[in-house]
């Protein structure tokens, strides 16, 4: 059984990004990883301009005439200018207009001003030239308009990663199918598809397999020829209708793990066939939520060339919780922030086979194989959920 870490660092080491690039419009790339560096073809500003509404003054005097236009300024004389519009050549400092006394067409000062006040100089903000987005940066919201705000109008982005989903299990119905007595509606669909395009991925859904080794193994050879990364969720275990590992091991794939210390979600096979990656992940929702955050993610983030660092956080425990050594347990949680730090309290049923309490949590938090039984006041990792 691989240890939690050990999984994760064998996933990147086993994971290459995808090769190819588009070129978009800045419209269409939100979300997207860049493929290249990309610079400001312009200074911004692009001129002098004004930092605050005000008078642009000419020399130091007691007091300044308003004139209309630029052509009219000369020593003592003053022009109004608005925020963000360009100072002429002649004007030493822009007074703000709360110190600025108006009376009959002349302005006095209500206090002295330096040189350049108020002055937002060309290129204080971005040089021409200045890599404004990084290769391997995903493009969030900020950086989309900040292309924007550089003049930038199309990009290169890396290629999505094809990732092709199977569901499996005779017991398994889409919400709107008919319902037997013993049936289940397929909550993994919906979960593997949602956070596989929100980390950067293309998904295919190939059909449900049910179970049966033999429609497995075909439906996995036919997805694994036209994508990055197949998925299949359930199937994995011990149970005597787990039929994904079996196929796995009819059709000769190279096994990297086929199980790990994560608690819930031990059973997920990760195995490469060719240069083609496999991931079987359990069936239960909830353990299939936390393997895709622990193991799936960082495939993602691998395939697709992002290089965001994870943020590294830890929460204070509110009340005590339960585990065994030699498991790393991801409990379900809730997560509140006080006196400047996260804390965290159950967000309800840690069994496996319960999936709302993850629904309605805000992340997982973390007690490695060492720990055991955690008490009050701990500080322990923190994984929070972000889709």
């Amino acid at each position: 059984m691989v240890r939690v870490e050990d999984a994760v660092e064998l996933i990147k080491k086993n994971t290459e990004t995808v090769k190819g690039f588009e070129e978009l419009f800045i419209s269409q790339i939100e979300n997207r990883v860049a493929y290249e560096d990309v610079a400001s073809p312009i200074d911004v500003p692009g001129f002098l301009r004004s930092a605050m509404d005000g008078y642009g003054l000419v020399g130091r005097c007691d007091r300044y005439r308003i004139v209309d236009s630029e052509d009219e300024l000369d020593e003592c004389t003053c022009i109004r200018i608005n925020t963000g519009f360009p100072i002429p050549d002649k004007v030493y400092a822009v007074a703000e207009v709360e110190i600025a006394k108006v009376n009959d067409g002349y302005v006095e000062l209500t206090r002295d001003v330096q040189e350049k006040r108020n002055f937002t100089v060309r290129g204080v903000e971005v040089k021409k030239g200045e890599v404004i987005l990084k290769a391997g940066e995903r493009v969030s919201v900020r950086k989309r308009a900040l292309l924007a705000y550089c003049g930038v109008a199309k990009i290169k982005v890396r290629r999505k990663p094809i990732v092709g989903l199977i569901t499996t299990g005779d017991e398994v119905i889409f919400p709107g199918e008919e319902r037997g007595k013993y049936t289940v509606f397929n909550a993994n669909y919906f979960i593997l598809e949602g956070l596989v395009r929100k980390w950067f991925g293309e998904p295919v859904y190939f059909g449900h397999a049910g179970d049966r080794v033999e429609t497995i193994l075909e439906m996995l050879f036919y997805a694994l020829d036209r994508c990055d990364l197949v998925i299949t969720s359930g199937g994995v275990s011990m149970g005597s209708r787990d039929f994904v590992k079996e196929a796995v091991k009819q059709g000769g794939f190279q096994v990297i793990f086929d199980k790990t210390t994560i608690k819930p979600g031990k059973p997920a096979i990760f195995a490469k066939f060719g240069e083609r990656l496999f991931f079987g992940m359990p069936g239960w929702p909830s353990a299939l939520y936390a393997t895709a955050y622990l193991y799936l993610k960082p495939m993602m983030y691998r395939l697709s060339g992002c290089e965001e660092k994870e943020l590294s956080l830890t929460a204070k425990l509110l009340e005590p919780m339960k585990s065994k050594k030699g498991k790393f347990y991801f409990n379900r949680v809730k997560v509140d922030f006080r006196n400047g730090g996260f804390c965290v309290s159950s967000a309800g049923s840690q069994k496996t086979d319960n999936f709302f309490s993850t629904a309605v949590a805000d992340g997982l938090l973390g007690i490695d194989e060492e720990k055991g039984s955690v008490e009050i006041g701990q500080r322990l990792p923190l994984v929070i959920f972000d889709d």
